[in-house]
């Protein structure tokens, strides 16, 4: 009537990791559940610092890959729980509705792929955006921009001295999967190697390093030590000899110097513009140098990216388009395209033009805002990177980055910074108990 349950040497091997991970996974949940900013702050240096193929094969036969990121995500979210009532933004039903087309794509085309999308659009796109628009809401949104600027000037440092030195540490941290093949080794340009940092790719890292500079010139930090962050951060992306991620720097600074006005002053803005010039200045012949022994390198990645442009034709109205196809090692490909360095593009063959539509319509919007002064930095750093958006993909850690600031722009535009994090303790300060009794009435004018 009983039977022995024996498990063997490979379930055991598999068993005891998960165990552990288990464990591990609830003490870190209670650590973070007591402190909303260091369960952030945790979470962004994981951004930062882990590379994405640090994660884990996850579904029934290992066939999803999760993320560093992610997994930290998913603690994050579960700490910032209980979060006050939300009021609903327009970026809320774009979300909703990217996720809601890659579901009825599971039906309209094929399952493997659709499946694949909706599972990368759930744990690179949906989790980030959920912790960027909770967040604000446990703590100031103010010390949230603090602590990315932080952590990301250590990004830049780490970005200069590996251009210095040729050297990248976290490459040599192996991983035995598919994703330290793709992403564990280091580009070069003209002969010169490109600093890529913990994000595997020179572009991911130029991109996420100009995401941050709006986000780094709103900091409450004085400001010289705002100009120094944003300073390093531009050095940083030159040494990713990634021309999108300098214009996308060097945009970020323009639209906060114009546009936000509340967080930086005119001596501010003097100052900034000066800095970018020196810097502009000292850098040129070094960038110009490595992409004169490029040769036609760049030119053939910009003609590249124009010849994409046919595969518009393929989209469907939601859902995968007609050109996708996989090969035998499972990879994704469309037509005769080994890669789609457009991430417009890219929503557009992989979600279907419907969300296509929706981006564009929400992008607009935020230039909409920003030309009206009323984008938060959010806002402005998510229209500085348009750019990006059109000419390279969503890839690694830069993808997950992205969301999150969209979900934290969702957030600061419907709350103002001086209030946003601290929503939780209105109650208590309005409840009639706490009101003082001997409060004196205003004193009213004799007029």
């Amino acid at each position: 009537m009983f039977h022995t349950l024996t498990l063997t040497g490979p379930a055991v091997d598999k068993t005891l990791p998960l165990i552990l991970a288990v464990v591990l996974a609830f003490a870190g949940f209670l650590v973070l559940r007591r402190s909303p900013k260091l369960a952030v702050s945790v979470w962004i240096c994981v951004l930062a610092f882990v590379p994405i193929w640090l994660g884990v094969n996850v579904g029934f036969n290992g066939n999803y890959y999760l993320p560093p990121a992610t997994a930290a995500g998913l603690l994050v979210i579960a700490a910032l729980i209980p979060l006050p009532r939300m009021r609903l933004s327009w970026l809320d039903g774009l979300l909703v509705l990217v996720v809601v087309a890659a579901i009825c794509s599971l039906y309209t085309g094929s399952a493997s792929i659709a499946m694949s999308a909706l599972f990368s659009i759930v744990t690179y796109y949906v989790i980030a955006y959920l912790i960027g628009r909770f967040a604000p809401m446990r703590v100031d949104a103010r010390w949230l921009h603090g602590a990315i600027a932080i952590v990301f000037t250590g990004v830049a440092v780490l970005a200069i001295i590996e251009g210095l030195t040729h050297w990248n540490p976290f490459v040599e941290i192996h991983a035995s999967n598919a994703m330290y093949t793709i992403w564990g080794s280091i580009q070069e340009r003209g002969g010169v190697p490109r600093a890529e940092g913990a994000f595997g790719h020179s572009i991911a890292l130029g991109s996420s390093l100009a995401l941050a500079i709006p986000l780094t010139l709103a900091a409450p930090f004085r400001l010289w030590v705002r100009a120094g962050m944003v300073l390093l951060m531009l050095v940083g992306t030159v040494y990713t000899f990634s021309r999108i991620g300098m214009v996308c720097a060097l945009l970020g600074l323009v639209l906060s110097i114009l546009f936000m006005r509340d967080a930086i002053t005119k001596k501010a803005r003097i100052t900034l513009v000066a800095a970018m010039l020196a810097v502009s200045a000292v850098v040129f012949p070094l960038v110009t140098a490595v992409f004169d022994d490029a040769g036609s390198e760049a030119s053939d990645s910009a003609n590249y990216r124009g010849d994409l442009v046919s595969l518009i034709g393929t989209m469907n109205p939601i859902g995968v388009a007609s050109s996708a196809e996989k090969n035998s090692a499972g990879n994704l490909y469309f037509g005769d395209f080994r890669s789609i360095d457009s991430q417009l593009i890219l929503t557009g063959l992989t979600n279907g033009t419907i969300v296509l539509i929706g981006i564009l319509v929400a992008l607009a919007g935020g230039i909409i805002l920003l030309v009206r002064r009323k984008a938060s930095p959010a806002t402005i750093a998510l229209v500085a990177q348009i750019p990006a958006f059109a000419t390279v993909a969503l890839i690694t850690q830069y993808s997950i980055f992205v969301w999150f600031v969209a979900g934290l722009a969702a957030t600061t535009q419907l709350i103002p910074l001086s209030t946003a994090g601290v929503m939780l303790n209105t109650r208590a300060v309005e409840h009639p108990r706490h009101t003082r009794s001997d409060a004196r009435p205003p004193v009213r004018s004799a007029a």
